[in-house]
């Protein structure tokens, strides 16, 4: 026999909602950095030799910096969403088989197993 497939679509939504709230965590932590960074753009002054050489490194790591933040919130976005995708998926499925479960059950009890209605026999052909 094959292994049981088991499915709690609840407890996978309740853990996406902690991952939702991971991504709106992360995408404080972005806000509150890009605010913060914001004042230091002049640090390595504007004129110069040093302000030549630091200032294009110093930019290169602030944007690197910003789009790694940002790619980090939008992957944890990107995993929830999916995650809640597969949820219905999973549900929606269920759903339309355990109907059609009970429209067979219904017609078995309903026609039996032969189809006739007669619901005595069970389809098996004895008498």
């Amino acid at each position: 026999m094959g292994q049981r497939y088991y499915v709690d679509p609840h407890r996978i939504e309740a853990l996406a909602g902690q991952l939702e709230e991971i991504g709106d965590l992360a995408r404080s932590m972005t806000e509150e950095f890009l605010d913060e960074l914001a004042p230091t753009v002049g640090w390595p002054g504007t004129e110069g030799e040093f302000a030549e050489k630091a200032r294009p490194q110093e930019q290169k790591e602030r944007q690197t910096t910003k789009e790694t933040m940002m790619s980090f919130r939008d992957a944890l976005v990107e995993i929830t969403d999916a995650t809640l995708g597969q949820v219905r998926m999973m549900k929606t499925t269920r759903d339309n088989h355990l109907e059609e479960i009970a429209r067979g059950n219904r017609a078995l009890d309903t026609h039996g197993l032969d189809g006739d209605g007669d619901g005595g026999t069970g389809g098996h052909g004895r008498r």
